[in-house]
């Protein structure tokens, strides 16, 4: 990506039909260009500005710092559409519309509350959803609106001296997957399966130390360089198509980096994304004998990414779901894996 002048034209107050290319960038300022030209023409992703008060070139300075980073991969493009005023309305009718154009997004949010209303439009039962998060609150509006949601829900990087042990124990109940700071630290591998079986991705960047580009003033959190990694994981999975990064301060230098930085690794692992299941492709079959406690165990392997797989049946059904190769030695000590419990609960 080259150094471009792109402006944040807004798509609701600016209406023309025709596109400029900006760098490897493309802008749209009309919704209904955007969306004809995406039917011709296969982009990586999109990115979208969503804030309550547009007319500051906000998210400006992101898009700088993004549009100045070089790309190895010359298959990666970034169609930008500006930015959007929010209201409920227009998220509604612009999720439905991205969701017909099957086209990869970022979200750039001004705060927590317009990503929970974008999460809140395209999540439904059956699709997962990774979040980065620092705390697990009633205050936190993406856990507000996920309580009463039967969508599966995994929160990454949660701090415990910011988190309600309550609410903790609330998702765990309602099987979803909480990952503490420490845990992801001591095993960061063990969210590769999280984010293959997740459809979207919350990333606010108040999980993130403040010295490292985070929002919050807390000496603690994750790493650049471990956030930079784990969307490099989610641009490399098979499902995850829509992510939204609540960047509460659009004016910090090192924080618009932090973004623009993150944006690029998505982008990156996308133009890499191979989706594949073990339904389909080249993969080996593995059986474990669990002796007489349980039912054998079967796990797969991808013989082109090295990727596992296990099946989970409850008897009615068999499930097959993503897992890690430490999940298929667990097994091989006849200790069944928790995260083949944590599925047959899912099952029910």
């Amino acid at each position: 990506m080259k150094k471009s002048g792109n402006k944040d034209n807004s798509t609701e107050k600016t209406k023309k039909n025709e596109s400029t290319k900006t760098g490897d960038a493309v802008t749209f300022s009309d919704s209904d260009t955007f969306f004809s030209a995406e039917s011709k023409k296969n982009f990586t992703a999109a990115i979208i500005g969503i804030a309550k008060n547009i007319d500051n070139n906000i998210f400006s300075q992101i898009r700088n710092e993004l549009y100045s980073l070089y790309i190895n991969n010359q298959n990666i493009e970034i169609l930008d559409l500006g930015n959007f005023a929010f209201s409920s309305n227009k998220i509604k009718k612009l999720i439905t519309r991205i969701k017909n154009s099957n086209i990869h997004t970022v979200f750039l949010c001004e705060d927590d509350e317009i990503s929970s209303t974008i999460l809140q439009f395209q999540q439904d039962a059956n699709s997962g959803t990774a979040m980065i998060l620092a705390d697990i609150t009633s205050d936190n509006k993406h856990i507000s609106k996920i309580l009463s949601n039967k969508s599966e829900i995994s929160v990454i990087g949660y701090q415990n001296y910011f988190s309600d042990r309550k609410l903790i124990d609330k998702l765990n109940k309602n099987n979803c997957t909480a990952i503490r700071l420490s845990e992801y630290r001591a095993k960061p591998n063990d969210i590769e399966p999280v984010l293959r079986e997740s459809a979207f991705m919350v990333i606010d960047l108040s999980a993130v130390r403040y010295s490292d580009g985070g929002t919050a003033q807390s000496p603690n959190g994750l790493y650049a360089e471990e956030l930079c990694s784990i969307a490099n994981c989610a641009g490399l999975s098979n499902k995850i198509s829509r992510i939204n990064i609540v960047c509460s301060s659009p004016d910090n230098t090192l924080t618009n980096k932090l973004v623009a930085q993150t944006i690029w690794h998505f982008a990156d692992g996308l133009s890499y994304r191979i989706i594949e299941t073990p339904t389909s492709g080249k993969f080996k079959k593995f059986i474990v004998d669990m002796g007489k406690s349980t039912t054998n165990l079967t796990f797969y392997k991808s013989n082109i990414t090295n990727r596992w797989w296990m099946e989970v049946s409850n008897g009615e059904r068999i499930k097959i779901t993503a897992c890690t190769f430490d999940d298929y030695q667990e097994a091989c000590k006849k200790n069944i894996p928790a995260r083949w419990i944590k599925e047959m609960q899912k099952m029910g």
